[in-house]
């Protein structure tokens, strides 16, 4: 009996203390999301970003779990009254306050949203309500972030390389290196090949040295429930040669995707490219670098021109001369994202650096649509650069940018199904339809409420 007691004395301890510690790292997490303080050292900002994310975008669910641990520990009689018991009770009632305040932060957006929806439908037509909570899909999705739709068919792994380019690849990379070269394609269940509908070509993000096409957050879910055609892009990760090598990967997906998307339903005319974060940084450069030699080596011949293209939490200026980042970001994209030598300062790795920077493409305008989105606390691309980049855009383009700068909105905040990301995917994918979807409204008319695509993450 006294080893019996001893063994429930020391596990009720380990839950006590395991729940106090979580307490205590969610309040201070509370705290780093709100403030979006981050250090100088970029792993540790990418953990710091990864959860706040977390707690900015699913303060409801957290408070739910936290609600039910704490109820189970009371009923099973682990937490004796005390003062450590009292004290981290009061933490969680401060934790709590925080997670409402991050959770009234997401519904800022809604403002936000409708205001840029009502401008856009003064041209488009078509006046979209932006869904609130009023309804039980609305709690049934932000309760469940996970539910996904599978309203489409998906073919997987496509390569998109030449006999020629896959044996020069598999003998400088390997067979693995070869194998990220593919991209997948989701159709919609209503699409049928021949059907020339709007293809938006996406880049995923991860630093041009991680990431997976395999992660579709719910703007590709929303653009997929609008009838269109989405191909999710893979390139190389760990190319000896080191960027730009992805850059030109992702080029190649664009001329078979030129070449082929029609059997798909796609229309090779009417490409839009995106990407987040490194992936929202190579759309702007496909955008900024159509038909350009330098990329295109062995098909220097292939129109590789868009439409158009949206930026997610993009990477726009690789020098940040102004020292924005919080982080070495110039060091790291030279030492180990490009691979090169000398000083991150040096007359070459600056020109080179400019040379890959969207912010220094600009010249002389694109011809084609742009749109920006970007949260106000994203602490691993700051937002300096992103304002930087829009305002030169409308001095030196001829063509429209739309920005939209995300309150609350931590880095790649919309990959996670939310209030605020619902907000602010529903405003970009009417941005799509209005520029890029000629099946179009021509008389006005008044949607009830935008219907809430069953968005959130599948791998």
């Amino acid at each position: 009996m006294a080893l019996m007691d001893l063994g429930m004395y020391l596990a009720k301890s380990t839950w006590a203390f395991s729940y106090a510690a979580a307490s205590f790292v969610t309040l201070v997490l509370s705290w780093v999301a709100i403030t979006g303080t981050a250090t100088r050292n970029r792993k540790i900002n990418i953990v710091l970003c990864v959860l706040s994310n977390q707690l900015s975008e699913l303060p409801l669910t957290i408070m739910c779990t936290d609600a039910c641990f704490y109820t189970w520990l009371n009923l099973t009689g682990t937490f004796q009254e005390s003062l450590l018991v009292r004290f981290f009770y009061y933490t969680n009632i401060i934790t709590a306050v925080g997670l409402l305040y991050l959770f009234k932060r997401s519904f800022e957006v809604q403002a936000l949203g409708q205001k840029f929806l009502d401008q856009l439908a003064k041209e488009s037509k078509e006046w979209i309500e932006l869904p609130g909570p009023t309804t039980a899909r609305f709690w049934q999705q932000l309760l469940n972030p996970f539910l996904w739709s599978g309203d489409y068919t998906l073919y997987e792994n496509i390569p998109y390389w030449t006999l020629k380019e896959q044996l020069s690849v598999t003998k400088t990379d390997g067979w693995e290196s070869a194998a990220e070269m593919s991209l997948d394609i989701y159709k919609p269940h209503t699409v049928e090949g021949g059907d020339d509908r709007p293809v938006l070509f996406y880049m995923h993000g991860g630093g041009w040295t991680a990431g997976s096409k395999k992660i579709i957050g719910p703007l590709l879910t929303e653009m997929i429930s609008q009838d269109w055609i989405v191909v999710a892009v893979g390139y190389r990760l760990s190319s000896k040669a080191g960027y730009p090598t992805q850059l030109v990967d992702c080029k190649r997906a664009l001329r078979w995707v030129k070449d082929e998307i029609r059997t798909y339903g796609g229309n090779p005319n009417n490409i839009i490219v995106a990407g987040d974060s490194a992936g929202g940084h190579m759309a702007c450069m496909l955008a900024l670098t159509p038909n350009q030699p330098e990329y295109q080596p062995g098909f220097e011949n292939v129109d590789t021109a868009v439409q158009g293209c949206l930026g997610l939490s993009a990477v726009v200026d690789l020098v940040d001369m102004n020292n924005v980042c919080n982080h070495d970001s110039r060091g790291r994209f030279v030492k180990e994202v490009a691979r090169r030598e000398g000083s991150p300062t040096s007359a070459d790795n600056i020109k080179f650096l400019s040379e890959h920077s969207p912010r220094f493409r600009i010249k002389g305008g694109t011809g084609i649509p742009f749109m920006i989105i970007h949260g106000d606390t994203d602490t691993l691309t700051p937002v300096q650069n992103t304002r930087a980049f829009v305002n030169e855009f409308r001095s030196k383009s001829g063509s429209s940018i739309t920005y939209l700068e995300v309150p609350g909105g931590h880095h790649c905040f919309h990959v996670i199904s939310s209030p605020r990301s619902w907000y602010t995917v529903i405003s970009a994918g009417q941005w799509l339809t209005h520029h890029f979807d000629t099946i179009a409204p021509v008389e006005a008319k008044k949607l009830q409420v935008h219907e809430i695509v069953e968005w959130g993450w599948t791998v």
